[in-house]
């Protein structure tokens, strides 16, 4: 059973490492080419099929009944049984997820007033520039037409949802949603998903409904919904912001490199780490880390734009990375290439949040903005840990209405009273995640909210440019995926909740 649970292993790194190419590949905007899902699936047939992953649920259940558990072991044998019933799912319908990764570039999208499909856009180019576009008319015409080019896509992802229903019932871990929320519930120990969704919207309802509602009409000119308020305004509250032009895209790495030469960080991580800022025409805005070779080849994808929500998506995705190149290359291959889903979202939130410190940014981005202006960044974030809170809700009452028109209306609800703007139908089923993806994101915004805490009572408010606190960070970074969520809180003290990040989020907004 060792022999055949090395072999599973390797096959799935091998795995873990074909899609991070194919991933690589997205997020980058260059040509698939051959490597693609179907092509990285077929080779590796052990990692897919229903006998890897019932070995896997075989092999934690017995590592769960050691006495005492070994807990590293219980953690890697948790992160590969995830990525096993993830890579499950993607074997049963390959040509549906490749269909997927591949819409986005398609010429979709008929701007308004073109009458032909010589201008027709990919909903990716769409994607990225309707958020800084100034004119409420047009950014509302964009996201219709959008909306329309993406039609086709309903089928596919209905498809790919059943498929991981399908694949989370051979968890043998009760119903579907239910599976979804056991997967991460052994590293958190808190609130249940909904419980905590819930309480983190009614914690941060009255910022929301008063500071919230007053900076959506300034920057936008659209009250919230149901007064007129649409997706697209939030969109461009957080990516355009009146106060965007204090922050040129020419500066997002100047500010960044000044700021790790005040803590004496490598941001290249001896050479592991590689910035991209290529503009291909094909790829998503915003930053994002992916180990194409942990510990060694990790590369930052960089879409430079004006405006503080690309510099702390550059710091998200910067901590990202070094969380991949942290840990030394004989470690165990799951902590290289596998963790707690929640992990990453910690990690990069803890320095996406330099983003909303105002003393932070007149020291490094070299600002000097206004009150208004201050908050109107901090509510950002507000708006991120709302969002996967409703992202959450959608999701868990997909599982238990099925995919379909009721999830999406149901969907919209909940936009609806987290960010006080309307969803249109053909978007909403697109923030639905079988995997409950937003549930980790929550999760990881919690830790990363209490890590922050915990710095500025160890090394002071302005811990971000004390060397001493270097050594805090690379202690994160330096175990790779092994920690779980609920390890690191214990660590800190306290019991896992999102009850400090809605303090945190509420005290910046002040």
């Amino acid at each position: 059973m060792l022999h055949e649970l090395s072999e599973l292993r390797t096959d799935a790194m091998e795995l873990a490492a074909k899609l991070a190419r194919v991933e690589f590949l997205r997020a980058s905007g260059r040509p698939y080419g051959e490597t693609t899902l179907p092509a990285a699936l077929e080779e590796h047939r052990l990692a897919t099929m229903g006998d890897g992953l019932a070995q896997a649920c075989e092999e934690l259940g017995n590592a769960l009944e050691e006495d005492p558990p070994r807990p590293g072991r219980v953690a890697r044998l948790s992160a590969l049984r995830d990525f096993l019933a993830r890579s499950r799912a993607l074997a049963l319908e390959p040509g549906a997820a490749q269909e997927l990764l591949e819409i986005d570039r398609r010429r979709l999208v008929l701007p308004p007033g073109d009458a032909g499909l010589h201008g027709a856009l990919p909903p990716v180019q769409v994607e990225r520039d309707l958020p800084l576009v100034r004119e409420r008319d047009k950014r509302a015409d964009l996201e219709r037409a959008l909306e329309r080019g993406l039609e086709s896509a309903a089928g596919t992802r209905s498809a790919l949802f059943e498929t991981a229903q399908a694949a989370l019932s051979e968890l043998r871990l009760g119903e579907p949603g239910p599976a979804a929320i056991a997967l991460q519930a052994r590293s958190w120990g808190g609130e249940g998903p909904a419980e905590a969704a819930e309480k983190l919207l009614r914690a941060t309802d009255a910022i929301a409904g008063d500071l919230g509602a007053w900076l959506l009409e300034r920057n936008t000119g659209a009250r919230p919904a149901p007064g007129g308020a649409e997706r697209h305004d939030v969109l461009h509250l957080v990516h355009a912001p009146h106060c965007a032009s204090a922050f040129p895209r020419g500066e997002l790495v100047r500010t960044v490199r000044r700021w790790a030469e005040m803590l004496r960080l490598d941001p290249g991580a001896g050479g592991a780490v590689r910035l991209d800022e290529e503009e291909e025409p094909l790829r998503p805005g915003g930053a994002c880390a992916i180990a194409l070779d942990p510990p060694d080849e990790v590369r930052v994808l960089l879409w430079p734009a004006e405006g503080p929500r690309a510099l702390a998506q550059l710091l998200f995705a910067l901590s990202v990375a070094h969380l991949k190149a942290g840990p030394p290359g004989d470690a165990p291959p799951e902590d290289l290439w596998l963790s707690d889903r929640a992990l990453p979202h910690a990690c990069g939130a803890l320095l996406a949040s330099f983003a909303r410190d105002p003393a932070w940014l007149r020291r490094c981005a070299k600002t000097d903005l206004g009150r208004d202006d201050e908050r109107v960044i901090a509510y950002a974030f507000v708006l991120d840990a709302r969002l996967a809170a409703a992202r959450t809700l959608g999701s868990l009452e997909a599982h238990a209405q099925g995919f379909g028109a009721r999830s999406a209306e149901a969907m919209r609800e909940f936009y609806v009273r987290a960010l006080g703007a309307e969803l249109s139908p053909g978007l909403a089923l697109r923030e639905l995640d079988p995997w409950l993806s937003s549930w980790a994101e929550l999760r990881g915004l919690a830790l990363a909210s209490r890590l922050r805490a915990y710095l500025r009572d160890r090394f002071d408010e302005d811990f971000w440019r004390n060397p001493r606190a270097l050594a805090s960070l690379q202690g994160l970074w330096g175990r790779g995926g092994r920690p779980t969520i609920a390890e690191l809180w214990a660590e800190l003290g306290g019991r896992p909740s999102v009850e400090p990040l809605a303090a945190d989020l509420v005290e910046a907004c002040r």
